[in-house]
C-alpha cells in the first residue's frame, strides 16, 4: 500500500476509535458512572468532569449525539465509596449463614421503633437516628409517606460479608471501589482462605478491613459513622423534592444522589 493510502487508513482507524471512546465516555458520564471511566482508553476527550491529557492539539469534533449526552456535567463523586449491602437472597446464593443480632443498636433508655423503615442488618447510632427522624417527620408532613433506610453504619464484619458475597457472585471489586490498594489487600485475604468455610473466609477479610480502619483507611463510606442510604427508586419526582427540602431543614446533613444503584446517600455530622 502506498504511504499516502496507509496514512489515510490509519487516520480513519484513529478517528473511529476516538468516536467510539467518546460515545462510551459520554454514556458513562450521563449514567453517573464516572468511576468506570478509568477502564477506557480516552485519547484526549473533552468531556465535563473529565480531564484528558493535554496534547496541545485541538480535539477532533465529536458527533452530535455524544455532545448532547455529555452536555450536563456529572455530579461530583463522594470522597468515599457508597456500596449497598447485598440482599438476603444474594447472601444465600453465596452460601453465607444468616447473620444474627441484626438491626438497630440497643439504646440505654426505653426506645420505640422510629416511624421510618429500617431494613434488616442496618445499624444506626442514636445521634444519626434522631436526625433521620427529623428528616422523616418533614417528609411525612409533605407526602404522608415514610422513608426506607437501606444502609447505615457497618462494622468490619458486615463489610466483609458484603464484599465476600460480591466476590462469590462474580462482581469486580476493583471496578466498584476507588481505593484499589485496600481492595487488593482484602481480595488477597479472600483468595488465601478460599478453600475454607465461608465464615472463616469472612473472618480473614474482616481482620484486614479492621486493620485498615485502625489505620484510617475506609474502603466503604459506611465504615464511618454518619453514612446512611435512603431508598429513592420508589419515589415520585414530587416525593424526591419533598425529601430534599426535608433534609435541607436539618443541620449537618449532606445529600448525594447515587445512580448505581439509585438511592440517596447521606453524610450526617
Amino acid at each position: 500500500m502506498p504511504p499516502t493510502r496507509r496514512s489515510s487508513a490509519q487516520e480513519r482507524s484513529r478517528e473511529l476509535t476516538w468516536r467510539l471512546c467518546a460515545l462510551a465516555a459520554a454514556l458513562l458520564c450521563a449514567a453517573g458512572c464516572k468511576e468506570k471511566l478509568d477502564s477506557l482508553d480516552l485519547p484526549g476527550l473533552d468531556l465535563p468532569g473529565l480531564e484528558g491529557p493535554d496534547t496541545g492539539a485541538a480535539a477532533a469534533p465529536a458527533s452530535a449525539a455524544p455532545r448532547a449526552l455529555a452536555s450536563a456535567a456529572p455530579r461530583a463523586a463522594p470522597a468515599l465509596e457508597c456500596d449497598e449491602l447485598p440482599s438476603e437472597e444474594e447472601e444465600r446464593r453465596a452460601k453465607l449463614p444468616p447473620l444474627t443480632a441484626l438491626g438497630k443498636a440497643v439504646p440505654a433508655e426505653p426506645w420505640e421503633p422510629p416511624p421510618y423503615e429500617v431494613l434488616p442488618g442496618v445499624t444506626l447510632p442514636a445521634k444519626i437516628a434522631a436526625k433521620l427522624e427529623q428528616i422523616d417527620r418533614g417528609y411525612a408532613r409533605r407526602t404522608r409517606e415514610h422513608l426506607v433506610i437501606t444502609s447505615g453504619t457497618r462494622d468490619a464484619n458486615r463489610q466483609a460479608r458484603a464484599m465476600f458475597t460480591k466476590l462469590r457472585l462474580g462482581e469486580d471489586l476493583l471496578q466498584l471501589y476507588r481505593h484499589k490498594a485496600a481492595v487488593q489487600e482484602i481480595k488477597k485475604a479472600y483468595q488465601a482462605s478460599s478453600r475454607k468455610p465461608p465464615e472463616q473466609v469472612v473472618a480473614a477479610m474482616e481482620a484486614v478491613i479492621q486493620d485498615q480502619v485502625d489505620r484510617g483507611i475506609y474502603v466503604s463510606a459506611h465504615l464511618r459513622r454518619g453514612a446512611v442510604d435512603v431508598r429513592n427508586r420508589t419515589m415520585s419526582s414530587k416525593e424526591r423534592r419533598a425529601f430534599l427540602e426535608s433534609a435541607a431543614e436539618v443541620e449537618g446533613v449532606l445529600v448525594i444522589e447515587e445512580t448505581t444503584p439509585p438511592h440517596y446517600h447521606l453524610q450526617i455530622d
